[in-house]
C-alpha cells in the first residue's frame, strides 16, 4: 500500500487494527484504524483534521453497511481501495459496491494495479462530474465472472492436489511393504542356500546313520499328530462362526417358516436374477442348491447366460433348469456384461419384486422367507436389503452387520450389497442396469432408485454369504481395480442429477470414497466456547483456532460462567467477543446463552480443550451443515494420547450412551470401516458441533436440565426427530482433553430414558447384532 499511494495519510476501515498499524509504522506511513462501527464517530472526533489521501476498507461478506460507509467517507477522502475482508467473496460483492460508491462520485481506476496485494482490490477515485457508466459495469460484470471461474479452479486444483497427496502417501506405504518383502525373500533365499548345503555336509550323513534307529517312533508321532490336528482344524471354528451357528435358521425353524409363509396374506412373487458367466459348475450348483432349500416357495430363478464358453458349464447348463419348474434359462448369444444379462432377467422376470444372486454365491434358506416376512409388517416398503458375510476357505467370515438406511454411508461405499430386494416397477422406472458401470452396476441402479423412494427397510440378520474367490471383489477392491473407477463414476452422477456441485476421491487408505462438495460462499459461523478449564487450555484452544483455521468467515464468543473478574489477558492477542455469564447452572445454559448473543446462521460449539491440527477441519463441516438434510456434523476427536476419543455417538449401548470406537487408534479403520467414513450416526459431541442456527432453534436448543453428554444426546435426538440427519466426518480431526468423567445423573437418566425409550431401544445406526456392551462395533451374544 506504501509504495502504490506514496503520499498522504491512510484510514483503514476494519482488518486487524493491531497487525495493520505495526505494518504502517514499520513502514514509516501515518495510518488511522476504525472498526466499521467506529468510523462515523472517529470521523466526526477528527472533522478538522479527517482527510485522508487515501482509504482502505476490508468490506465484510454482509451487505448491512454498503450505503452508510460510502456516505461516512464522502468528503474525507480522495482514494478509496475496496479489499475483501475474512469471508468476503469479490465475485459476489464488489460489483454492488462499485455502484453504491459510484452514486456518490467515487469511479474505479482500472489503471491502478492491485492484483498483488489482493485480487480481488479495486481502487475507486473521486472524480466530480464523471460518473462510472457503463464501462465500470461492464468492467465489474466480466471481473464476476472471471473471479467465479478462477475460484472454482483454484477449488479443483486444490482438491485433486489433496487428492494427489494421498495417493503418494498410499504409494510410499505400499513401497515400504514392497522393500520389507524383498528383505523377506532375500533372507529366505540366503535360508534356503544353507538348509541346501547342510543336507549335502558329510556331518549330516554321518548323523542320519547315527539317528536312524531312533527316528522311527518320531516319524510315526508326526504322522498320528498330522492326523489329530487335520481333523482338529476341521472342527475349530471362529468366533463369528460360533455365533452364526447360534442364530441361523435351524430345520426345525425352517419348518416352521414354510408354514408360516403359506398363511402369509401376500405372498409376492420374488423373481431371483443369476446372470452366469463360465462358471465354475460346483459353485453354480451350489448357488442353485441354496435357492431350491429356500423355506418361501414363490420365487422363480432367472439363470441368464452371458456367452459362457466353458464346455461343461454349458453342458450342465440345461440338466441345472430341468430341476425345478421354478427356473428359467435364457441365452444372451454372446458375452454383453453383467448389466445387459442382468437386464435380460429384467426383461424376463415376472415377480412383483426382483432379487439378485451373483452366480458363484450362497443364500441362507430362510433368505425370501425374511424378505415376505418384511413386507407383511412393511407393505408399502420399496428396497429391503440384508446384512451378509464373505463365504471363504475355511466357511463363513468377515461378517457386515450393516446399519439402518444411511445415505453418508452408503456414498462412502455400496454397504447395501447383498442380499437386495427392490420393486420391479421401480427398478424399470429407474432405468434398469447401465453397462457403462459394469462391476459397480448395483451401486449405480441403487443411486438411482434411492432418488426415487426413501421407503427403505434394513433386515439385521445374515441372509447371503459373498463367496471369495481370485476374480471377486469379496477378497478386495484390488481384485477388480475398474471397480473403483465405476463407482466414483456412479456417486458422481448422483450427485449430478441430485444438483450438488462435487468432487469424489478416492481414500486410499480405505479404498471407501470421500465426496467435497462446493461452498458456493462462506457462511459466518459462531464459534461458542463455554470457557470452564482455566485460561491456559483456553489461550492454546483459541490460539491454535485463530493460527490454524482456514475457513475465512468466523467468530470466536467464549462463554466465562466462573470467573467475572474479565477476559483473560492470554486472549489479548485474538479477536473473540467475551460474555459474562456467572452463575449459569451448567454447560447446556452457557452454550445457549452463547447461541442468543450470536447472530450468525452457522453454530459450532467447541470445547475449551480442543487444539486444532488439520486447517480444513471447519471447512470440512461447513461442506455438510451447508445440506439442507443435515441438521447437525460432528468431528473425530482425538485424546492426547493419540487415540479415538469420539467418532460419533451409540445410544442404548451401556446405559444411555457411548462414543463409537473410543479408545481405538486413530489410523485404525474400525469395523467395516466405518471410523474412517462420513455417515450418519444418532448423536455427536457438542465438544465440536457444527449446526445451524434454524435447526438448532427448531430443536429448542440444549434442555438446561442435562449437561454434558446426555445434553448433546438429547439436542441430536430432537434434531433427527425434526428429521434431519446427523452426520460423522473423519475428515475433521481435531485433538480434545475431555474433562474427567461426571458421576452418573440418575434423574437425567430418567428422563432420557422416559423421553427416549423406543431409540434407546435400537439405535438405527447401530446393528442389534453388535455388543451392547461397548460400542466398538464388535459382535454381541
Amino acid at each position: 500500500m506504501s509504495r502504490k499511494f506514496e503520499h498522504g495519510r491512510f484510514l483503514i476501515v476494519g482488518g486487524d487494527a493491531r497487525k495493520i498499524q505495526s505494518q504502517f509504522a514499520e513502514a514509516k506511513r501515518e495510518a488511522v484504524t476504525c472498526s466499521t462501527d467506529e468510523l462515523v464517530s472517529k470521523l466526526r472526533h477528527q472533522a478538522a483534521t479527517a482527510h485522508f489521501e487515501t482509504t482502505v476498507w476490508f468490506y465484510p461478506s454482509e451487505r448491512g453497511d454498503d450505503e452508510r460507509v460510502p456516505s461516512a467517507l464522502l468528503g474525507f477522502t480522495d482514494n478509496i481501495v475496496l479489499m475483501p475482508g475474512p469471508g468476503a467473496d469479490a465475485a459476489k460483492r464488489r460489483a454492488d459496491l462499485v455502484r453504491c460508491f459510484g452514486r456518490l462520485e467515487f469511479v474505479p481506476d482500472y489503471t491502478c494495479d492491485l492484483t498483488d496485494l489482493n485480487a480481488g482490490a479495486v481502487c475507486l477515485g473521486y472524480s466530480p462530474g464523471k460518473p462510472a457508466g457503463e464501462l465500470a459495469r461492464a468492467a465489474e460484470g466480466a471481473f464476476a465472472r472471471l473471479s467465479r471461474q478462477m475460484a472454482a479452479l483454484r477449488h479443483a486444483l486444490e482438491l485433486r492436489g489433496s487428492e494427489l497427496d494421498e495417493a503418494h502417501q498410499h504409494i510410499a506405504a505400499l513401497e515400504g511393504k514392497l522393500v520389507k518383502l524383498k528383505e523377506y525373500q532375500r533372507e529366505l533365499k540366503q535360508l534356503k542356500e544353507e538348509r541346501r548345503r547342510l543336507r549335502k555336509s558329510a556331518e549330516r550323513r554321518v548323523g542320519q546313520v547315527l539317528l536312524a534307529p531312533y527316528r522311527l517312533p518320531t516319524r510315526l508321532a508326526k504322522s498320528v499328530w498330522k492326523t489329530f490336528y487335520r481333523e482338529r482344524q476341521k472342527r475349530a471354528t471362529t468366533e463369528y462362526q460360533k455365533w452364526f451357528e447360534q442364530h441361523r435358521a435351524n430345520a426345525q425353524d425352517l419348518e416352521r417358516m414354510r408354514d408360516k409363509a403359506r398363511t402369509f396374506a401376500s405372498q409376492p412373487l420374488i423373481s431371483i436374477i443369476t446372470p452366469v458367466f463360465d462358471t465354475p459348475v460346483s459353485r453354480l450348483e451350489e448357488a442353485l442348491q441354496s435357492v431350491l432349500a429356500q423355506a418361501y416357495e414363490n420365487w422363480e430363478l432367472l439363470l441368464i447366460d452371458d456367452g459362457s464358453t466353458d464346455s461343461d458349464l454349458l453342458r450342465i447348463l440345461p440338466h441345472l433348469a430341468e430341476r425345478d419348474r421354478r427356473i428359467v434359462l435364457a441365452n444372451l448369444g454372446k458375452h454383453g456384461g453383467i448389466s445387459a444379462a442382468s437386464n435380460r432377467g429384467l426383461e424376463l422376470a415376472r415377480g412383483e419384486w426382483i432379487t439378485f444372486l451373483d452366480h458363484d454365491d450362497v443364500l441362507e434358506p430362510d433368505a425370501l422367507f425374511q424378505i415376505g416376512r418384511a413386507l407383511q409388517m412393511h407393505p408399502d416398503v420399496d428396497l429391503i436389503y440384508s446384512d451378509e458375510d464373505k463365504l471363504g476357505q475355511n466357511g463363513f467370515e468377515a461378517p457386515l452387520f450393516k446399519p439402518d438406511w444411511s445415505p453418508d454411508f452408503f456414498l462412502s461405499y455400496n454397504y447395501i450389497g447383498h442380499l437386495t430386494a427392490v420393486r420391479r416397477d421401480l427398478v424399470q422406472k429407474a432405468g434398469g442396469f447401465r453397462s457403462p458401470f459394469d462391476s459397480a452396476q448395483d451401486y449405480d441402479l441403487f443411486f438411482r432408485v434411492t432418488e426415487l423412494t426413501s421407503r427403505i427397510h434394513h433386515i439385521p440378520r445374515v441372509l447371503y454369504h459373498w463367496r471369495r474367490s481370485e476374480s471377486s471383489s469379496a477378497i478386495s477392491v484390488r481384485q477388480k481395480p475398474e471397480q473403483l473407477d465405476a463407482s466414483r463414476r456412479a456417486i458422481e452422477d448422483h450427485l449430478k442429477r441430485r444438483g450438488e456441485a462435487a468432487h469424489v476421491a478416492v481414500d486410499w487408505r480405505t479404498h471407501a470414497f470421500r465426496v467435497r462438495r462446493e461452498l458456493p460462499e462462506p457462511t459466518k459461523i459462531s464459534i461458542i466456547i463455554p470457557n470452564s478449564r482455566g485460561d491456559e487450555a483456553l489461550e492454546r484452544c483459541v490460539e491454535t483456532l485463530t493460527s490454524k483455521t482456514k475457513y475465512p468467515n468466523y467468530e470466536i464468543l467464549i462463554i466465562r460462567s466462573d470467573n467475572p473478574s474479565g477476559a483473560p489477558p492470554c486472549l489479548s492477542r485474538f479477536p473473540h467477543r467475551l460474555l459474562q455469564f456467572p452463575g449459569a447452572p451448567n454447560d447446556s445454559a452457557a452454550k445457549n446463552c452463547g447461541a442468543k448473543e450470536s447472530d450468525a446462521p452457522w453454530l459450532l460449539f467447541l470445547d475449551d480443550t480442543v487444539e486444532i491440527v488439520d486447517p480444513e477441519w471447519l471447512t470440512t463441516m461447513a461442506e455438510h451443515v451447508q445440506r439442507p438434510e443435515v441438521g447437525a456434523v460432528g468431528a473425530c476427536l482425538l485424546n492426547p494420547g493419540g487415540t479415538v476419543e469420539h467418532a460419533g455417538i451409540v445410544v442404548g449401548v451401556n446405559g444411555i450412551a457411548q462414543p463409537a470406537f473410543c479408545g481405538f487408534p486413530a489410523d485404525h479403520p474400525g469395523t467395516n470401516r466405518q471410523l474412517q467414513v462420513t455417515r450418519n450416526c444418532t448423536a455427536v459431541s457438542s465438544a465440536c458441533m457444527l449446526t445451524r442456527r434454524d435447526v438448532f432453534e427448531q430443536a429448542g436448543g440444549f434442555d438446561e436440565s442435562l449437561s454434558g453428554a446426555l445434553a448433546d444426546v438429547d439436542l441430536c435426538l430432537k434434531i433427527r426427530r425434526a428429521d434431519y440427519l446427523i452426520v460423522y466426518t473423519p475428515f475433521a480431526k481435531l485433538y480434545w482433553d475431555p474433562s474427567p468423567p461426571e458421576r452418573s445423573d440418575a434423574s437425567a437418566e430418567v428422563i432420557m430414558r422416559q423421553r427416549w425409550s423406543d431409540v434407546l431401544e435400537r439405535d438405527p445406526y447401530y446393528n442389534p447384532n453388535l455388543s451392547r456392551e461397548s460400542a466398538d462395533f464388535s459382535l454381541g451374544e
